[in-house]
C-alpha cells in the first residue's frame, strides 16, 4: 500500500482528485492542544517522534481515513494528526519563508471561529524570536472570545510547544516530506452509507471498534467462498456471544470495546510467532495495518482468532456454577488452575501475573504494560488446552501446567522478543515447545523452525524439567511433596539445590527457612564450606540475615544461579549438609557448627576469610549478600548496599569491624568505601597490612603487618590492631 504527505494530499492534481481538507461539524475539537495530563503526554509523544524521525528516514504515521466530497477531504479518522501536520508545515512555512499557498488548503467546519482562525494564520508573518501565542493573541484581528474555542486554543498551545521543538531544524520545510502516512477513502471501502447512518444516529464519529469491527468482516468476506458464511457468522458472534463473554470485564463507559480490540492484539501477535516473526516488525502497525497484514486471504488466521474468542465464551456460556457478583465465570475457570500459594492440584504463578484471570489481565491492557511475553506464555497454554479438551484431561493439564509455568519462573532471559539482543527471538520456538508440553506432555530436546535449531526455555530448567517429570510417573506418591517444595518461595520450580530425588530433604528446607534465622543458616553453611558462588573477578553473592524481600532475593540468587556458575555445586553440599544432619531445623545446630569452625580456626591460628565473616556481625550485612572480593585480596571485602554496585552506603567490612570493636574509636568517620578517618588520615586494610595514609596526598605513612602463613592470617588482625594499634614497635614507618 502506498503512502502519501500533507503536502501530496492537498497539492495540484493529487491522485485522489481532493481540492482541500475539511474537518467536519461532526468531529471533536483538536485535542492535541489540550492542557490536560493526558493530552499533555500525548503530545509530547507526538512531537518528540517527529522531531527524533527527522533526524533518520522520517516515519509514517498509521492510517487516515476519509470520505471525499465535492473535492473536499472530509477525515473520518487521523483529524487530530492531520492538523498537528499542518500546524508543523505552517511553522516550517513561516520559518523559511516559502510562501507556500496550499496550506489555505486546510480548514475547520466545526465553528466559525476555528475557521476564521485558520484563514487569518495563513496571512500572518509571526516574530520566530518571541512566544508564537503571545504575538497571535496580541494581533488586532484576534477577537478574545475566540480563546472560548477550544480548537483555537489547542492550536496556540501547539504552535508553542512545536517552536519550542522545531526552532532549530534546518530545511524543515523540506524535511516534512519524509513524514508521510497511508490514506483510505471510504467509498473505495463500500462501508460509507453504514459509516454515516451510525454518525448521524449516534451524534458522533464512528468509533475506532466499529470502524475496526467493519474493516475485520470485510477483509474476512472478501475471502469469499466459505468466508463468507464465516464473516456472517463472526459479526453475529461479536454482537451477540462475545460481547457477552466480555460484559464482565466492561470499562467505565459501559463497553467492552478496548476489550475486544485489545485481545485481538495479543492474538495477532501469537500468530506472528506461529508465523516465526518478531513483533519489532508490526510493532508500529495499528489494528487495521493487522488485519491487512495477519488476515487478509488467511483463513487459517482467521479461524484461531475465531476459535480463541470460542474458547472463552464457551467458558462463559456454560458456568461453573454459581459465582459472586465481582467474578466472572471465565475468572473461575482461571481460579481452578492457578493461585498465589501452594494448593493441592494448582499450580502457583509466577510474581508478574496478576491478576490470575488472564483475560482481564488483557482487556485491562495490564498484559501489555510489562512482561507481555510471559502473559502470551500463559495465555497459549491455556488455548492450546482450551482447542483440544478432546485430547487433554484436566488432570493432565494441570501437570504440563505446571512444566510451563517452572520454566517461566526460569527463563526469564530466554521468554524474550528481542531480535537485536543476545537471546534474540526466542518465542517462535517457545510456543513450538509448549505445544509438545501441553499436547504430548513432552519437553522437546530440540525445537526446530525453518530447517534449523532453535533455543527457547532456560536449558537447565529443562533438563530438570525432564527429570522431575521422569520421576514423578515412577514415584507418584511424593509428587504432591515435590510440588509443594517447587512452590516454595526461594525456589519457584528449581529445585536443584535440594535435589528431586531427595525426598527426605524436602521438609527439612521448608522448615529451616520457616523456623530458624537465615543469619545463623548462613553461618552454618559457610562454616560447612565455601558457599559463595562467585559472580565474576570482582563480585560474589551469599545469603542474607535480613527476613524480609531483600534478603530472599540473596537467597533465591543462591539458589538459581545462570549455567556459567560452577560454585553452585559448593552451595549444595554445605545446605544438603544441614538438611542431612539437622532434619528438624533446629538452630543450636546451626549455632553449633558455626563456633566450631571459629574455635578450629583459633586453636589453628588460621584466620581466614571465613572466619571473620562468622565471628564477626559487621562482615555479614543485612542487605542482598553481594560483596566486592577478588580471590587475591580476600580480607579487604566489601559489602554493597545495592544488588550490583558500591554505593556510599557500602563498607569494607574489616574497618567495620574495627569500629564495632572498639579497635578504633567510635568517632571515626568513613572518608570513602575503604578508608576511615585516623590519626589526622586514613587507614585502610589491604591483604596483610593496616595502612596508615597522608590525608592531603594520599602518601603512606605507615604499615601496620598483620602475620600470615600461605596468604592467610595467623592472628586475629581485629583484636591484634585493638591490642596493638598504639605500640609504636608494631608500625613500620616509611622514611
Amino acid at each position: 500500500m502506498t503512502t502519501t504527505t500533507l503536502k501530496g494530499l492537498i497539492s495540484d492534481n493529487n491522485t485522489y482528485g481532493i481540492k482541500g481538507i475539511q474537518i467536519p461539524r461532526i468531529q471533536r475539537a483538536y485535542a492535541q492542544g489540550r492542557t490536560d495530563n493526558h493530552a499533555v503526554k500525548t503530545r509530547e509523544r507526538f512531537l518528540s517522534e517527529l522531531h527524533n524521525s527527522l533526524k533518520k528516514n522520517g516515519m509514517t504515521l498509521d492510517f487516515i481515513y476519509g470520505n471525499i466530497q465535492n473535492g473536499y477531504l472530509i477525515p473520518l479518522d487521523g483529524q487530530q494528526r492531520l492538523t498537528t501536520l499542518w500546524l508543523l508545515h505552517w511553522y516550517a512555512d513561516k520559518k523559511e519563508n516559502i510562501g507556500d499557498t496550499r496550506l489555505s488548503r486546510f480548514t475547520y467546519d466545526t465553528r466559525p471561529s476555528s475557521r476564521d482562525f485558520l484563514e487569518k494564520l495563513i496571512t500572518f508573518q509571526p516574530n520566530l524570536k518571541e512566544t508564537l501565542s503571545r504575538q497571535i493573541v496580541n494581533q488586532g484581528w484576534f477577537p478574545m472570545e475566540w480563546m472560548n474555542d477550544p480548537t483555537v486554543a489547542g492550536m496556540l498551545t501547539m504552535l508553542d510547544e512545536i517552536h519550542k521543538r522545531f526552532s532549530g531544524v534546518d530545511d524543515l520545510w523540506n524535511k516534512l516530506d519524509s513524514i508521510d502516512f497511508y490514506f483510505k477513502d471510504i467509498e473505495e471501502m463500500k462501508l460509507t452509507d453504514e459509516i454515516y447512518i451510525k454518525m448521524n444516529s449516534r451524534g458522533k464519529p464512528l468509533t475506532d471498534f466499529e470502524h475496526f469491527k467493519a474493516e475485520l468482516l470485510k477483509v474476512i468476506r472478501d475471502e469469499g467462498g466459505e468466508m463468507e458464511e464465516a464473516a456472517k457468522r463472526i459479526g453475529l458472534k461479536i454482537d451477540r456471544e462475545w460481547t457477552d463473554m466480555l460484559w464482565g470485564y466492561r470499562d467505565s463507559d459501559n463497553l467492552v470495546d478496548n476489550g475486544f480490540l485489545r485481545f485481538f492484539r495479543i492474538i495477532s501477535r501469537i500468530l506472528i510467532y506461529k508465523a516465526d516473526k518478531s513483533f519489532s516488525e508490526f510493532q508500529k502497525a495499528d489494528d487495521f495495518e493487522l488485519l491487512d497484514r495477519l488476515y487478509k486471504n488467511r483463513p487459517e488466521n482467521v479461524e484461531y482468532l475465531e476459535r480463541a474468542f470460542d474458547c472463552f465464551a464457551d467458558i462463559h456460556k456454560a458456568g461453573l456454577g454459581k459465582v459472586s457478583s465481582e467474578e466472572t465465570q471465565v475468572e473461575r475457570f482461571f481460579n481452578k488452575f492457578l493461585s498465589d500459594v501452594h494448593e493441592e492440584g494448582k499450580v502457583v504463578v509466577p510474581k508478574q501475573i496478576r491478576p490470575h484471570d488472564i483475560l482481564r489481565a488483557i482487556v485491562d491492557d495490564a498484559a501489555f504494560k510489562k512482561n507481555t511475553t510471559d502473559w502470551i506464555v500463559m495465555l497459549y497454554s491455556f488455548l492450546q488446552y482450551l482447542m483440544n479438551l478432546d485430547e487433554i484431561g484436566e488432570d493432565d493439564f494441570r501437570r504440563r501446567l505446571r512444566i510451563v509455568v517452572n520454566l517461566l519462573k526460569n527463563s526469564k532471559n530466554e521468554v524474550v522478543d528481542n531480535p537485536n539482543g543476545d537471546a534474540g527471538n526466542r518465542m517462535p520456538a517457545i510456543l513450538k515447545q509448549l505445544d509438545n508440553i501441553i499436547l504430548s506432555g513432552v519437553i522437546a530436546e530440540n525445537v526446530e523452525l525453518e530447517g534449523s535449531i532453535r533455543q527457547n526455555f532456560n536449558a537447565l530448567q529443562m533438563e530438570e524439567e525432564r527429570q522431575k517429570l521422569i520421576f514423578t510417573k515412577e514415584n507418584p506418591e511424593v509428587a504432591e511433596q515435590l510440588f509443594t517444595l517447587e512452590d516454595h518461595y526461594l525456589l519457584d520450580g528449581r529445585v536443584s539445590v535440594v535435589g528431586h530425588e531427595n525426598v527426605e530433604y524436602y521438609q527439612p528446607f521448608i522448615d529451616l527457612f520457616a523456623k530458624c534465622s537465615r543469619d545463623k543458616i548462613d553461618c552454618a553453611m559457610l562454616a560447612i564450606g565455601d558457599y559463595s558462588q562467585r559472580l565474576n573477578r570482582w563480585f560474589i553473592q551469599l545469603g542474607s540475615g535480613d527476613e524480609g524481600e531483600v534478603g530472599s532475593e540473596a537467597w533465591y540468587s543462591l539458589f538459581h544461579p545462570s549455567g556459567k556458575n560452577t560454585d553452585f555445586e559448593n552451595t549444595k553440599k554445605s545446605l544438603r549438609t544441614i538438611l542431612r544432619e539437622n532434619p528438624m531445623a533446629e538452630e543450636k545446630y546451626l549455632d553449633s557448627k558455626a563456633q566450631i569452625y571459629i574455635s578450629q580456626c583459633r586453636e589453628n591460628n588460621s584466620y581466614d576469610w571465613r572466619y571473620y565473616y562468622i565471628a564477626y556481625p559487621a562482615f555479614r550485612y543485612f542487605r542482598f549478600g553481594k560483596y566486592t572480593k577478588t580471590e587475591e585480596s580476600p580480607y579487604e571485602m566489601v559489602a554493597l548496599y545495592t544488588k550490583k554496585k558500591e554505593s556510599s552506603n557500602a563498607y569494607q567490612c574489616m574497618l567495620q569491624g574495627l569500629i564495632d570493636n572498639d579497635a578504633v574509636a567510635q568517632s571515626a568517620e568513613w572518608y570513602d568505601v575503604r578508608s576511615l578517618t585516623f590519626k589526622k588520615g586514613l587507614l585502610i586494610c589491604c591483604q596483610n597490612a593496616f595502612i596508615s595514609k597522608n590525608l592531603n596526598d594520599d602518601t603512606e605513612r605507615a604499615r601496620f603487618l598483620i602475620p600470615q602463613s600461605r596468604g592467610i592470617d595467623t592472628k586475629d588482625r581485629i583484636m591484634l590492631f585493638k591490642e596493638h594499634r598504639k605500640d609504636e614497635d608494631s608500625w613500620v614507618y616509611t622514611e
